[in-house]
């Protein structure tokens, strides 16, 4: 279950623009489909995605995933921080996604699992920046 306070109505927001640091702990195919998702989501939740390097981005989202097997599936958790223009962490989220598979791990993963992490995150985040407008 998704760790984030929902906001209670979003709001539009001004474009904010944000980098996805390198993600640390899947492979890259499935790195690949998160990042392709989260950019296709990312207009419609009013903010864009740029180079990692982009000096006018807002924020970068830097996080994590990591699985374990349970029962017949393997449970993707992952944890991703904001972290504004300065370094300093401002929020924090975090979730799970189930995959059904025979408990081998990113073998159990699919594209699907990966574009529902990236779907939730999006929300996550477009709903926390809903917070900070004015």
């Amino acid at each position: 279950k998704t760790k984030c306070v929902p906001a209670v109505a979003l709001r539009r927001v001004d474009k904010v623009l944000f980098t996805l640091a390198p993600v640390i702990g899947a492979p890259g195919p499935a790195v690949d489909q998160f990042s392709a998702r989260l950019v296709a989501r990312a207009p419609a939740k009013q903010f864009a995605v740029t180079a990692t390097n982009d000096p006018t981005a807002t924020y970068t989202l830097k996080g994590f995933f990591s699985t374990s097997p349970e029962a017949g599936e393997t449970i993707v958790y992952y944890v991703w921080d904001v972290v504004d223009a300065g370094g300093n962490r401002v929020h924090r989220f975090s979730g799970e996604e189930r995959a059904k598979g025979s408990n081998e791990g990113w073998g159990d993963v699919t594209e699907g699992n990966m574009q529902a992490i990236a779907d939730r995150t999006a929300d996550e985040f477009a709903a926390w920046l809903s917070t900070r407008a004015g």
